[in-house]
């Protein structure tokens, strides 16, 4: 399919997904957007009333296509951790995006960013999974989701200095696999409300 033949709203929202992972929500361009999605800004403020609404509108469509592709397997935690960690290496701007949404502020209260139902499916899936002796109940299911999601992103937030590590996505997605399957183990030091 053409670029042209892509709906404006679709092509907007690429455009914004590569602007904003590259600069975030105050570092983007509306003119860059619109020029990059062959629309203008007319056009762009008819899809999306502020620029905060397209930012928001690209993170929520990028959190569902890494969703979608990357389905979460509780009973194999560390597994589909290594193969979210393979995504977003593959698709650096996914795990960007994710990571502006965080300095910007996004939350799980953010209205059309998070699936809520998704949320608390990925819940239930973890407590299913400590109830079957799969996952240590040492810790509650959002902690343990937290968990291993940053241990996931931290290739992506720590300075990719060669004498720090090396950049091979196979071996990290192994060290990931690995530091996943220790922490739902458990054992863990006790933990104080």
């Amino acid at each position: 399919m053409a670029r042209r033949d892509t709906p404006p709203r679709e092509r907007l929202l690429l455009a914004a997904h590569a602007e904003f992972a590259e600069r975030g929500l105050a570092g983007a361009r509306i003119d860059t957007i619109a020029r990059q999605a062959e629309a203008s800004k007319e056009r762009l403020y008819a899809h999306f009333k502020t620029k905060r609404d397209l930012f928001d509108a690209a993170l929520a469509d990028s959190l569902d296509r890494w969703v979608a592709a990357v389905p979460m397997d509780a009973r194999d935690l560390p597994g589909w951790a290594s193969r979210l960690y393979l995504h977003f290496a593959g698709h650096r701007d996914d795990a960007r995006l994710l990571l502006w949404g965080q300095i910007e502020g996004v939350t799980f209260a953010a209205p059309g960013v998070i699936n809520h139902e998704e949320l608390d499916a990925r819940r239930k899936s973890v407590l299913d999974a400590q109830n079957e002796g799969l996952i240590s109940p040492d810790w509650r299911p959002d902690e343990v989701l937290t968990l291993v999601f940053g241990l996931v992103l931290s290739w992506f937030v720590t300075p990719g200095t060669t004498n720090l590590h090396l950049r091979n996505d196979d071996r990290r997605a192994a060290v990931i696999h690995q530091a996943v399957t220790r922490l739902i183990a458990g054992n863990p030091l006790p933990v104080t409300d």
